[in-house]
């Protein structure tokens, strides 16, 4: 099984956090300096753990690669949003797709760390229940996918029927034959 860092183990959430955001403060350096300051922190604590600057050093790399996926990931939905709605104007399912997308994104990333972790040698009852809780939710993903283009589809029809019945009633009006105005639907939204 791969070692785990202390800082996860030993280091209680809050002082954690609290880590985590002087990290993303300070830019990721000064490992000297926040190993003093987490040491410290500890002590206040009454708690008697020691991290050493190799083990922040461990721990701060694996958490700025973590805060650089979500930062990329964030500004990919951003992207996505903004080309979604240039091309259409419902925001509902800009959002919705926006979300879909992530979500595939974030299922794949843990299917990936569920099998480093299954090769790493953890606990195999856990890895199957996450395992099928992802399967699941990929599933459910899908479902959420297809009904969203069969609404996505369904609007695009509506909006033919109501152009085509717009157009036609108009046409009628100039006194166009009734042959024509089945030609138009029929073009139109495919009747």
């Amino acid at each position: 099984m791969a070692k785990r860092s202390r800082i996860k183990t030993e280091v209680p959430l809050k002082i954690q956090r609290e880590f985590n955001a002087r990290l993303v403060a300070g830019g990721f350096a000064d490992y000297a300096g926040l190993t003093a300051w987490l040491n410290e922190r500890l002590a206040e604590e009454g708690l008697a753990v020691r991290i050493s600057k190799t083990s922040a050093f461990r721990y701060g790399s694996e958490y700025q690669e973590q805060f650089e996926l979500v930062m990329a990931e964030n500004m990919q939905i951003g992207e996505l949003a903004k080309a979604a709605l240039a091309e259409n104007e419902d925001l509902e399912g800009v959002v919705r797709e926006a979300t879909i997308r992530t979500m595939q994104t974030r299922l794949l990333r843990i299917s990936i760390s569920l099998r480093d972790a299954e090769q790493a040698g953890d606990d195999p009852h856990l890895l199957a229940k996450t395992s099928s809780q992802v399967a699941k939710a990929i599933a459910d993903l899908g479902r959420i996918d297809i009904m969203s283009q069969k609404y996505k589809a369904e609007i695009r029809r509506q909006v033919r029927q109501e152009a085509a019945e717009e157009l036609t009633q108009e046409l009628k009006n100039d006194g166009i034959s009734a042959e024509l105005e089945a030609s138009i639907k029929r073009i139109l939204i495919g009747k």
